[in-house]
């Protein structure tokens, strides 16, 4: 079994990007294989320190539309930059109608999408701190207790999923990999940013079963997220793959295809990861099989 995914975050309100990106599936005939649509949040351009204005929840809800019209599903979760009502527990999805796919907000919320296969999300943003003087803060986090939030919520959202792997969407995503940490001239001395959650890093990194007494019904097969535009690619936290596709707003995106395979087997063919996937309740699993980056210009 395969599912695979359009991944794309940080749009920032660029229409004809999205415009541009439907035209490239259709014209290289990949538009078919796409099962679901995850967008990582800042959608569009709202200023986090003030209050949202109606243009912001207007031009969302504009993006909102245009990804529907590739016709998936699409499931997506706020950045620092969206709308300040996306975050609320009453909140209602964007552009449903009989006409168009489901357009799902995940913020704090899970769903099935395939037999064994669960998404989970968490929108906002964690501080933005200087790397060598993580006291020095860039950008202020989005809400601002959003590290608070996560440490509470995100373990009850995880354990309401049952039995199954899961494809974890955030905005921000874990401190200290190569997906987060923004060092554009690493050979010259400069102003890094940290951009990444620790809670989320150590909460990833604690989820990986080691012994019996330690099994897991929990596999966070990869961490979906965006907010950080200039080191995208994949990463890894222990045996869970961290992936930031990049920023639309500048052409880039990925597809992701995961497909379900029996544990016994997976494990003689990686030497590596058999004491790791021992433990797991499960007899199949979810793995990356294939993972692409592009940039569309």
């Amino acid at each position: 079994m395969c599912r695979t995914f359009l991944l794309v975050s940080d749009i920032h309100y660029r229409l004809d990007n999205i415009i541009k990106l439907q035209n490239w599936l259709v014209q290289k005939d990949r538009l078919k294989e796409i099962d679901y649509i995850i967008a990582s949040g800042d959608l569009v351009n709202a200023d986090y320190l003030t209050p949202t204005m109606e243009k912001d929840v207007q031009e969302f809800r504009e993006v909102i539309s245009a990804l529907q019209n590739f016709g998936r599903p699409l499931y997506y979760i706020p950045g620092n930059h969206d709308p300040d009502t996306c975050f609320h527990q009453d909140r209602k999805d964007d552009a449903n109608d009989e006409e168009k796919p489901i357009a799902k907000n995940l913020h704090n919320e899970s769903a099935q999408i395939a037999p064994g296969l669960s998404i989970v999300g968490f929108g906002g943003s964690t501080n933005g701190v200087k790397r060598d003087s993580p006291e020095t803060v860039i950008w202020p986090a989005c809400p601002k207790d959003t590290e608070t939030l996560l440490a509470e919520r995100l373990p009850t959202l995880i354990d309401q999923v049952k039995d199954d792997d899961i494809i974890l969407v955030t905005h921000f995503g874990p401190s200290k990999t190569g997906t987060t940490d923004v060092d554009m001239y690493p050979l010259q001395p400069s102003d890094a940013i940290e951009s990444g959650s620790k809670v989320l890093r150590d909460m990833i990194a604690s989820r990986s079963p080691l012994s019996p007494s330690e099994s897991s019904q929990h596999y966070i097969t990869i961490n979906i997220h965006g907010h950080s535009h200039y080191p995208f690619g994949l990463s890894h936290v222990g045996q869970t793959m961290i992936l930031n596709p990049g920023a639309l707003r500048d052409g880039r995106f990925a597809i992701l295809s995961l497909v379900q395979l029996d544990k016994n087997k997976f494990m003689e063919g990686d030497e590596e990861r058999r004491k790791y996937m021992q433990y797991f309740s499960r007899d199949k699993i979810w793995i990356i099989e294939r993972a692409e980056f592009f940039v569309n210009y």
